[in-house]
């Protein structure tokens, strides 16, 4: 190779070298930034305007006598002007997944959450949660004891409906529907041939209808219960004017005993209070008068121009859906969003009415979860969008979980000085809800009342149901223990946050065994009934356009961040003696928790079918997603059980 053509090469590999090296300092002053987004599913709630609230906004008055029971390392603390923040930050799927996941109960999310050094508050959703295990056995045993004639319960529903049948004429149209139901009760009555294929065409036409036959929620737990649901059921059939011969028939032999008519409206009025008003007429309405069912309906306001032997009841959600869709189709509607859009405008008023049942009283205690304001903790607690958010979602599963109970009927100084804290953090013990705890506490008390009362039912004779069997407690002491235990609720609510209770003079509440009995429970959340199962579902309304059934359901429990920080800080002292001090900004910090929600959502099913809870959980058990959940749930139909 000549000089010439080495000096070529030479400069050749120069140049590369210089480009190469150019390359590798320009890198060394860049740093790659990998960014992961993390993008929501939508929401139907995303529809709704949610806003952060205003600190300006709120003006809670300081009360020097409103002192923490608890001290705080040796301190007083007074809440009473301070107002805190609540928020639920974003979960990262990515490194989070536990939190994504979804739990069959409230102890499997709180155990796993345990073991990964979480602090678990106790939310709203858990709390009802296990008050609902309550309900459900109480309304079972209530059921059972008014379809059998137990204490108190005299005579039993079937004996009722059995003397309504004893009185018919002989060849009376309405022998054949009250005899379909007396068979559904195990209590068969004799029959003619003609009149048994009416009853046994009565019968067939039940069956072939998933939405009134086929028992769920509780009523699966027993064939006791299956009987009770199907008799109930069975007679809640709703006449309209065209077919109103047997409710009239029926009504003629009422209104020639006085005995059996009173007995029958007994019966209805149990019902109008353990759940709500009837939504349609009731067969003494039909006596001594020839007017139309319409007409009928108007007279008595209830909102169906039918009648029934024993009709179903109301509710603002029945009545709402009722006039929305009067004519035309719900296929396009989120049913639950339109729900809550129209408690939020005004629209719907969740207030009891003077005649309302223990249903509404539920229901109503939901309120605030809706519209924060209306909570005397509102002036305490600085809400973001994010954690109202998650009150919507609370309503969501809680209104669910209350209908369900409710399917059949329902339509820690001595001398030295101790040094002040490091940091003031707020110290939850329960979510902060305090008006939902006190309005649940007083639906509790509605249906004491109205049990011990304006019934003879001997409560201290019940026992409450579970799936396995009847409950230990007495229903006397039972129902006056979770009544007792939510009034404790409020009053450790209103203690984390410095809210004054306020109790009526009528609720004669002992404020020191409320508040013990809320800290015995909340010291040990290993409760029974937090290990119970809380996967529902409950038909909400049945399109025959499409012919579809939307229901409700709750599919699982997860876990969700809660974080709680003073926007506006408490004031200590170190005693009694000493002055009140504010607290400086440096010396606040967040209190971070997770709390136990339940996963709602709203679906539809073809035609009038129905899931029990064991199909839910079945199909919940294969799918640990909420959207795998629905995915099965629309490719899947049911068979009756």
């Amino acid at each position: 190779m000549s000089k010439a053509s080495v000096s070529r090469v030479f400069l050749v590999l120069v140049a590369v070298g210089g480009v190469l090296g150019y390359g590798a300092w320009q890198n060394a002053f860049y740093v790659t930034i990998e960014r992961t987004d993390v993008h929501p599913s939508p929401d139907p709630l995303d529809d709704l305007t949610l806003v952060d609230d205003r600190l300006e906004d709120l003006h809670p008055d300081f009360d020097p006598q409103r002192v923490d029971r608890r001290d705080y390392e040796g301190w007083q603390i007074n809440h009473s002007a301070a107002v805190i923040r609540l928020d639920c930050p974003d979960i990262r799927p990515d490194r989070e997944t536990a939190m994504t996941r979804l739990y069959a109960t409230y102890a499997d999310a709180i155990r796993e959450s345990q073991r990964s050094g979480l602090t678990v508050l106790p939310s709203a959703n858990m709390l009802d949660g296990f008050a609902k295990q309550f309900d459900d056995g109480l309304y079972a045993a209530l059921d059972l004891a008014c379809f059998r004639g137990d204490a108190g319960f005299s005579p039993s529903a079937v004996d009722v409906v059995n003397d309504l049948f004893s009185a018919l004429p002989a060849r009376s149209q309405a022998r054949g529907f009250l005899a379909a139901a007396l068979q559904l009760a195990d209590r068969p009555v004799p029959l003619d041939a003609h009149q048994q294929a009416a009853a046994d065409a009565w019968l067939q036409e039940f069956q072939s209808d998933p939405s009134r036959s086929k028992p769920i929620s509780f009523y699966t737990w027993n064939d006791d219960l299956r009987r009770v649901w199907k008799f109930f059921r069975f007679l809640q059939y709703r006449f309209d004017q065209d077919h109103v011969a047997v409710p009239r028939e029926i009504a003629d032999v009422l209104a020639s005993d006085e005995t059996l008519r009173r007995e029958y409206l007994e019966l209805v009025d149990f019902y109008s209070r353990l759940t709500n008003p009837p939504d349609g007429l009731n067969l003494s309405q039909l006596i001594g008068t020839d007017a139309e069912l319409p007409e009928l309906a108007r007279r008595h306001h209830v909102q169906r121009p039918v009648v029934s032997v024993l009709p179903s009841s109301t509710s603002r959600e029945t009545e709402l859906f009722n006039r929305m869709f009067s004519s035309g189709t719900a296929a396009q509607t989120n049913l639950m969003v339109e729900l809550i859009r129209r408690i939020r405008s005004g629209e719907v008023d969740l207030t009891p009415r003077q005649d309302s049942g223990w249903y509404d009283q539920q229901i109503h205690a939901l309120e605030t979860l809706l519209l924060p304001s209306r909570g005397k903790e509102s002036q305490k607690l600085l809400l973001t969008a994010k954690y109202k958010r998650r009150l919507i979602q609370a309503f969501q599963a809680l209104i669910t979980k209350r209908r369900e109970t409710h399917a059949r009927q329902l339509g820690p100084a001595d001398v030295t000085s101790a040094l002040p804290p490091r940091k003031i953090r707020p110290r939850l013990r329960v979510e902060p809800c305090a008006t939902f705890y006190l309005r649940t506490a007083r639906s509790y008390a509605f249906l004491e009342s109205f049990l011990h009362v304006n019934h003879e039912a001997e409560l201290g004779q019940l026992h409450g149901w579970r799936e396995e069997g009847q409950r230990e407690t007495d229903l006397q002491s039972e129902l006056a223990s979770i009544k007792q235990l939510f009034y404790g609720f409020y009053l450790v609510a209103c203690d984390d946050i410095g809210l004054a209770p306020e109790l009526r003079d009528e609720e004669a509440v002992d404020v020191e065994d409320a508040y013990r009995s809320a800290e015995v429970w909340l010291a040990d959340l290993t409760h029974r009934d937090l290990a119970v199962d809380t996967r529902v579902s409950v038909p909400i309304l049945y399109d025959p356009i499409v012919d579809t059934t939307r229901l409700w359901g709750t599919l699982g429990v997860r876990m969700v961040k809660l974080n709680a920080n003073y926007v506006r800080p408490p004031q200590m002292r170190e005693n009694a003696d000493s002055p009140w001090q504010p607290l400086g900004v440096d010396r606040l910090g967040d209190a971070k928790y997770v709390i136990a929600v339940d996963e709602f959502a709203e679906f539809s099913l073809p035609g009038r079918e129905t899931l029990t809870r064991q199909q839910l959980r079945d199909l919940a058990d294969r799918h640990h997603s909420k959207q795998a959940i629905l995915e099965a749930l629309s490719k899947s139909t049911t068979t009756q059980k």
